[in-house]
């Protein structure tokens, strides 16, 4: 194909709640462009943009599918994504290598909680948008009222360009309303579709408030404006199985959506707003997506939005220094076709090369300038894992910064506290994938359990005491005496130590040395071992020997008084609160907040998310450990919820003896004393 230029290239991102129909849908535009044969099917595992391991397996996509579509002189770049919210960083990736997204709706479900989320992205990423409602086939489709429930939630700029003749079996044909001869029943519906995409130009809007007509063409001349400002939002009736409707969803992807020339990514300047990227022969790119395979290593794709980018030229990557192409790859699912060259607006991917990165920028000069990166939701869900066979660790450590560098949402750990490497994703099934796939992909031994709570303790009264350490061995000999208080800072305030010595009971480089000791002695408290917090020492008095007194002496003596002191000042365990906001529909608040309390958890307000209840509340993190799969379970898969850290409370004391008890016992083995 000849180059083609950046006004005849669209690129889409093709979103939706899982079950939605994206994977067949892709298929079924492979099919009609004649790329395929036949169908795949979910269940055989023969699908063009499901063709991982894990994914054939578990029959759902997990990875984003990239595909380039020629046709004459244009091209159609669709980026299949994941609709699980497990596996929300796929989309998000996606939508920050387009100009627009293409939202799929069940036409049996309407708008379900995965809709909504990935309609919040899409408006983050600055895109253009666009529904498919599927399964137009099926029994209990309902276009109108499916339709209905987009408009509900996201506004009248909701819009059909082409509604369905008939539905279940007898869906057959669409009607184009932008066609000259729409019939009579469908006049109201070319009505408001004309109304949207007018209420983009001005000067048109104008024309049409005065003589209530616009012409074909000059509708034509619009729409994309019309799309790309959001005025409309087109909607497509499809059958995947049957082909109905697929022509119809090509066409208007094509001639209403905005093309590569209109860019919607930000470019971060130093010192500056980050900026538009402009359209001009100067080489931008920006990778989209990593994958980094056993055999053929680092594979990177890379969007070109200005310039292009040949095989042989030397790219400069800001921080990284520069690299050669070596190869070049346009996309079709698994299928690659090496190309020479990609102009603006393609797609491409390149690989072994180790600097490019998601979100790596490329230039062909020397540029500091970086793009601005997406935000993904934190991650939820952790899990602690070691390798339990001898000679692994290596092999272990490099297989998970791979999955690291694929997926921003997939974070490892080492806790300097509890010692354990803990990994942590945004859900329960994203970490199982994981795992399964360390364990048969990379035939790892692992075990894995619930990350340690990262316990405190402090005291709540004060504590007096004189600590006297001295030893004798023959020669030199140890001498310290020590007297401190101790007792509660504010929550949060930290650990202060006082100097109370007046005259010369103690000198002042051992002052420091009964420091040293406390904060030694804090790092494993009196109850169960973990680190001390929000307390005042104060040193008052002491005793020094003129020979036997040393650092080391006192640094012992201000551990063992500290240790006495704490056990007089009521000490208590602390445990870290959680901010939580659980997201649902209302029929299961009561269950939300009944189940809350039963975690220790309290609300602490409620709001509204367009029909959706958001209940806001503080819980313990050790109470919350799986409550992303118990959300699920009790809202059948409608609720989503965040965490984030909060602060510190005590222990009820029946609770912390269990705590204290399970502690002593890990010290010592898991045998009892």
């Amino acid at each position: 194909m000849a180059k083609v230029s950046p006004g005849a290239v669209t690129n889409v991102a093709l979103i939706g709640h899982s079950g939605s129909g994206k994977t067949l849908l892709t298929d079924a535009v492979l099919l009609h462009a004649g790329l395929i044969k036949s169908l795949g099917s979910i269940e055989a595992g023969t699908t063009q943009s499901d063709f991982a391991p894990e994914e054939k397996e578990g029959r759902r996509s997990i990875y984003n599918s990239v595909f380039t579509i020629e046709d004459k002189d244009t091209l159609l770049n669709i980026i299949d994504t994941p609709g699980y919210f497990d596996f929300v960083a796929q989309p998000i990736m996606a939508l920050s290598a387009v100009e627009n997204a293409v939202l799929t709706v069940n036409a049996r479900t309407g708008v379900e909680v995965g809709t909504r989320k990935l309609w919040e992205y899409a408006q983050a990423a600055g895109v253009a948008r666009m529904v498919v409602i599927t399964r137009m086939d099926d029994g209990d489709a309902d276009f109108d009222r499916a339709v209905q429930s987009l408009k509900t939630v996201f506004g009248p700029q909701v819009t059909p360009i082409a509604v369905p003749d008939g539905s279940g079996s007898g869906f057959t044909r669409v009607v184009n309303l932008l066609a000259q001869d729409v019939p009579d029943e469908y006049a109201s519906l070319k009505e408001t579709l004309v109304e949207n995409v007018v209420s983009a130009d001005d000067q048109m809007l104008e024309k049409y408030l005065e003589t209530g007509e616009v012409a074909a063409a000059d509708l034509a001349g619009v729409i994309r404006k019309a799309v790309a400002s959001g005025a409309l939002i087109p909607v497509v009736p499809v059958t995947a199985e049957k082909g109905t409707g697929v022509a119809e969803m090509l066409e208007v992807m094509k001639t209403c959506l905005p093309t590569a020339d209109m860019p919607c990514r930000k470019i971060a300047v130093k010192d500056a707003e980050p900026g538009t990227i402009p359209v001009d022969d100067k080489l931008r790119g920006c990778v989209f997506k990593v994958s980094i395979g056993d055999f053929v290593g680092r594979t990177s794709y890379i969007r070109v939005y200005s310039g292009s980018l040949k095989v042989g030229d030397t790219i400069n990557v800001p921080g990284s220094g520069s690299e050669r192409v070596q190869k070049l790859y346009r996309l079709l699912g698994e299928k690659q076709t090496e190309v020479s060259e990609a102009s603006s607006g393609e797609m491409v991917m390149t690989a072994k090369m180790e600097s490019l990165g998601f979100n790596t920028a490329v230039f062909s000069g020397k540029e500091s300038a970086g793009f601005v990166e997406p935000r993904f939701p934190s991650p939820l869900v952790s899990k602690a894992v070691t390798t339990t066979k001898r000679g692994d660790e290596s092999k272990f450590s490099d297989v998970l910064r791979r999955i690291a560098d694929e997926d921003p949402t997939f974070i490892i750990r080492q806790d300097n506290e509890t010692k354990e490497l803990v990994i942590s994703a945004v859900g329960d099934l994203q970490l199982r994938v994981i795992l399964e796939r360390l364990k048969t992909r990379n035939k790892l031994e692992l075990t894995v359990s619930p990350p340690k709570i990262p316990y405190r303790e402090t005291v709540t009264g004060k504590g007096d005491v004189r600590y006297r350490h001295k030893k004798q061995t023959g020669g030199a000999g140890q001498f310290a005496e020590c007297a401190i208080t101790l007792e509660p800072n504010d929550r949060g305030a930290g650990y202060e130590f006082v100097d109370k010595i007046f005259g010369g009971s103690i000198s002042q480089p051992f002052r420091g040395s009964v420091d040293k000791g406390v904060q030694d002695a804090m790092k494993a408290g009196a109850l169960a071992g973990f680190p001390v917090v929000d307390v005042v020492v104060t040193l008052y008095d002491g005793k020094e020997h003129p020979v036997d007194s040393k650092d080391v002496a006192f640094q012992i003596a201000g551990r063992q008084a500290f240790h006495e002191a704490m056990l007089e000042a009521g000490p208590v365990l602390l445990e870290p609160i959680v901010n939580v906001e659980v997201v649902v529909p209302a029929k299961y608040m009561g269950d939300i907040t009944g189940d809350m309390s039963g975690r220790r958890g309290r609300v602490v307000g409620m709001d509204t998310l367009g029909d959706m209840q958001v209940v806001k509340a503080q819980a313990p993190l050790s109470d919350m450990l799986n409550y992303s799969t118990q959300l699920q379970s009790m809202t059948q898969g409608e609720g989503f919820f965040s965490m984030e850290a909060s602060h510190y409370e005590a222990v009820p004391s029946n609770i912390a003896q269990q705590i204290a008890a399970a502690a002593k016992q890990a010290r010592h083995g898991g045998r009892e004393e």
